[in-house]
């Protein structure tokens, strides 16, 4: 049996293989222990096992003393916004993300709807392995209370800082392919709102994702040919949980899940300047725009967490994560695909450009990611003697998180995923060419240590 996952995002782990109730149980009955409260709020999207984790987190949970409030399915974003709406302990989203349909895990908010950080983890893992756990006697057991109104909640939460007036009058014809994940709940509801002509496309969760579930060009050929079938203005590719989103072009072009994040740093600093805030890995588009508005910007680890625990400290109104994951803070700390779906409609209402258009205002670059796995933990001051020997004209190095070393307009980024066994490779350069050079030396380096 494999080793679960364990890192700043949760836990997760294969159904059959990492993922064993006896097991897992440990890692809710801990989080019911740090908590400090009585109620915990518990969602997740539409993996065919989450039946299975639902009930073994109710179990916990009930054991605890806890009441439960039940989301069933919904996405990630709406559970942490619940948290703050109902004042609950905690929250536990039910989800691998975009890992695929065997893959399911936990993640773990705190009282502020905020995921748990790298050492309220870190401290969460340590008591589970300890095993001495919250216990109520039967006068004070709990209970699960289900709740269906946390879509309308979650919608309210957006509108309150986006106005959809415009969108509404511009009448969008949109096509959505929610991938049969959570957002399935949610997007027909929110593109009413918005008096969307809206193609919705697997929207069913009881059946089991119609492609690989990441929201990359090469996953997503069915939405880009029906965005050219029906002339649509706009696609957006959602994954399971419904905190990423990647759009499509009015002719059908993916144009890449970077620029979910980058086009709305760039609309929404237009209207509040403030420091931005993304990981390391995040396209060097976000400096171009972040220069125009005379910003700041701050890169952090990898890791959701990570970039919102950054983006609090600085008060910033918008940041997120390359993969297509946009943040804004006053709607909710954390990644929201219903957010951002708003914030480019309302972008391009407001500027009256196509997508296409309202893309090229800001620079682009091509940006790589690739996966190879690994058998045995890197050494990465071994692979930066080499790269140094490789790449003669570095500019910067950051090591905070694995290994980033920028040059003039591109870079390259290694480091060991927190959600699946292997390493990561991110380049980006002016060029195709020049980043997949970039990524194939960088493939080689990693290789010469096994």
């Amino acid at each position: 049996m494999g080793e679960p996952i364990k890192s700043v995002a949760g836990i997760r782990g294969v159904i059959g293989e990492s993922c064993l109730p006896e097991e897992w149980i440990k890692y809710v009955l801990s989080f019911a222990s740090i908590c400090n409260g009585k109620r915990i709020i518990v969602g997740g999207d539409s993996r065919l096992s989450r039946e299975m984790l639902r009930h073994l987190a109710f179990s916990a949970l009930i054991s605890s003393g806890y009441e439960v409030v039940d989301l069933n399915i919904c996405p990630t974003p709406t559970v942490g916004i619940m948290v703050r709406e109902l004042h609950a302990a905690g929250g536990i989203a039910i989800t691998a993300s975009h890992n695929p349909m065997e893959w399911n895990g936990y993640k773990f908010f705190n009282s502020s709807g905020i995921f748990l950080n790298k050492a309220e983890n870190a401290r969460l893992f340590e008591e589970a392995s300890k095993c001495n756990f919250r216990r109520a006697s039967i006068e004070n057991i709990g209970w699960v209370k289900p709740y269906d109104k946390a879509v309308d909640v979650h919608l309210r939460q957006i509108f309150k800082q986006i106005k959809p007036n415009k969108i509404r009058r511009k009448r969008f014809k949109v096509v959505v392919d929610a991938c049969n994940g959570a957002a399935s709940v949610l997007l027909p509801q929110l593109m009413e709102n918005l008096n969307c002509n809206a193609i919705l496309l697997n929207t069913d969760v009881n059946k089991n994702f119609p492609h690989h579930p990441e929201p990359l060009p090469e996953n997503i050929h069915s939405l880009c040919n029906a965005v050219k079938k029906n002339h649509a203005d706009i696609g957006f590719a959602i994954d399971p949980d419904g905190d990423r989103v990647a759009i499509v072009d009015e002719n059908g072009n993916p144009i890449g899940e970077e620029r979910t994040v980058a086009l709305g740093v760039y609309f929404l600093l237009s209207r509040v300047k403030s420091p931005v805030v993304v990981n390391l890995s995040t396209t060097q588009a976000i400096n171009d725009i972040a220069e125009l508005y005379k910003t700041t910007v701050f890169r952090t680890q990898i890791g959701e967490a990570n970039v919102v625990e950054k983006l609090l400290e600085v008060k910033g109104y918008v940041g997120g994560e390359g993969n297509g994951g946009l943040i804004v803070p006053s709607i909710h700390p954390g990644r929201d695909a219903a957010t951002a779906i708003t914030v480019i409609l309302e972008a391009l209402a407001e500027t009256r450009k196509p997508i296409s258009l309202f893309n090229a205002q800001i620079p682009d670059y091509v940006l790589l990611k690739v996966k190879q796995p690994i058998e045995k933990k890197l050494n990465f001051a071994s692979i930066l003697e080499k790269v140094k020997k490789s790449f003669p004209d570095i500019k910067d190095v950051n090591d905070k998180d694995g290994l980033k070393v920028s040059f003039e307009k591109s870079w390259v980024h290694i480091r060991p995923s927190g959600t699946e066994p292997i390493v990561r490779i991110f380049a980006e350069a002016p060029t195709r060419e020049k980043a997949e050079n970039l990524i194939n030396k960088m493939a080689g380096l990693i290789a010469d240590q096994h």
